[in-house]
């Protein structure tokens, strides 16, 4: 998938109703519109202080068997995935989905209840640029009989192969990249299956109370349960594609890249989003990469400082005068390294400030009224460092200006790494 250009929401509230299919209750989901950055949260309306669950690898189990659940506040959101699909599929990023039951609704066991509601709500723009991963190298993620790959793409590219030893389901392969057209053509309305000789022991699991056929394909040896056959001659393949883009989904935003899946499941697949988490193998990037992004030189043209004390490689938002979004990937060939603990390196807290000072001065010093001249620090307010900065550690420095007024101003400055805050504070400057 390749993301447009603007964040989305919902530009109306929508519900949908049925029986979850593992839990069999009974429930109730509303789709409600979010602010920009918010993402997809899941709110348990049922529950005291009606709990959210935000949509993030950190958050998300694969279930053990035929699910990928949340788990948070001691309590669990099970099977997710068909609705997280319909999400990234249609390509909503900022949603708040009220649920008053412990699973969503499983309707016909495919995304296209979720997808036709989404689209009678109506997608709204909104006043932010869209972020999505993109993958800086290959990483794979195997288990038994199944893998699954992800390989640096261009789009969001989907190459899957199914083997059953079943000779109705046998060995099916289906390749296709990722758009909202081509999810609603070809994806959808592809239905969850099992062999009925799983259902028993599913049962026995307390799984599939809420399966029937009016919501799931069941297989018996060499021929179909359902009265109306399947949807497509290779729905078994499709329908295991539609759970790799859920999954793929607890990501938080869309990732740039090719996934090969090779009898993949729901444990593979969320397996493979912590480890590309985990190795980071990810880059967060923005939409409008003309307006936004700024390469090195750009940044050289920008503000005075060079090696070794230049401290931001690459913008990756800029509003100016507003707004801005910095990296600094921090290599054990920093120089402040060789004797800031050489034995147990970690950078300075003061350097983590330096380059919050810097993103701040890219943002100011595009301003047209200001160009030429030079920010100075004049105090810091409320700083606080939360933990220390490592070698191979990319820092995401965030910076939103509080004031601006003739010589002086203020903005207020967070250090992130993998999403976890690394030092705050509020540093004011002067202009000469």
């Amino acid at each position: 998938m390749q993301p447009s250009d603007r964040q989305t929401t919902l530009a109306q509230e929508i519900a949908v109703e049925g029986i979850g299919l593992h839990k069999g209750q009974k429930a109730t989901l509303r789709f409600r519109s979010a602010p920009p950055e918010f993402g997809i949260a899941f709110r348990r309306v049922d529950l005291p202080d009606k709990p959210v669950f935000p949509v993030n690898w950190q958050n998300v189990t694969d279930g053990g068997i035929r699910g990928t659940n949340l788990e948070m506040h001691g309590q669990t959101i099970y099977t997710i995935e068909h609705v997280l699909a319909a999400c990234h599929g249609v390509g909503v990023d900022n949603l708040i989905i009220d649920l008053d039951a412990s699973e969503p609704p499983v309707c016909d066991g495919s995304s296209a209840e979720f997808v036709a509601r989404l689209k009678e709500a109506g997608l709204t723009a909104q006043n932010a640029p869209r972020r999505f991963y993109r993958l800086r190298r290959s990483v794979e993620y195997t288990e038994g009989h199944g893998s699954v790959t992800a390989v640096p793409h261009e789009t969001t590219r989907i190459s899957y192969t199914l083997q059953y030893d079943n000779p109705l389901i046998g060995c099916q392969f289906k390749d296709m990249i990722l758009t909202p057209e081509t999810f609603a053509s070809e994806l959808m309305g592809a239905r969850t299956f099992c062999l009925l000789e799983e259902v028993e022991f599913l049962r026995q699991k307390n799984l599939a109370l809420g399966g029937t056929l009016e919501n799931a394909v069941v297989v018996d040896k060499d021929k179909i349960l359902n009265a109306d056959g399947l949807r497509y001659p290779d729905e078994f393949v499709r329908h295991k594609m539609l759970d790799l883009v859920g999954d793929l989904y607890i990501a938080g935003k869309p990732i740039l890249g090719h996934f090969i899946a090779h009898r993949s499941g729901h444990k593979h697949n969320v397996a493979l989003v912590k480890k590309l988490f985990q190795l980071k193998a990810l880059e967060l990037e923005t939409s409008e990469p003309s307006e936004r992004l700024f390469d090195i030189r750009r940044i050289w043209a920008t503000i005075p400082h060079r090696f070794p004390f230049l401290l931001v490689d690459r913008m990756i938002e800029l509003q100016t005068g507003v707004r801005a979004v910095g990296i600094k990937n921090v290599t054990i060939n920093e120089p402040f390294f060789q004797g800031h603990f050489p034995e147990q390196p970690v950078m300075p807290g003061v350097l983590v400030l330096e380059a919050l000072a810097q993103v701040a001065g890219v943002c100011i010093l595009s301003l047209p009224e200001v160009v030429g001249r030079t920010p100075y620090f004049t105090g810091m307010d409320a700083v606080h460092f939360r933990r220390p900065v490592l070698p191979g550690d990319q820092l995401r420095l965030e910076i939103d200006v509080e004031r601006l007024r003739g010589n002086m101003g203020k903005f207020r400055g967070k250090a992130l790494v993998d999403g976890k805050m690394v030092a705050e504070g509020i540093l004011k400057f002067t202009l000469l």
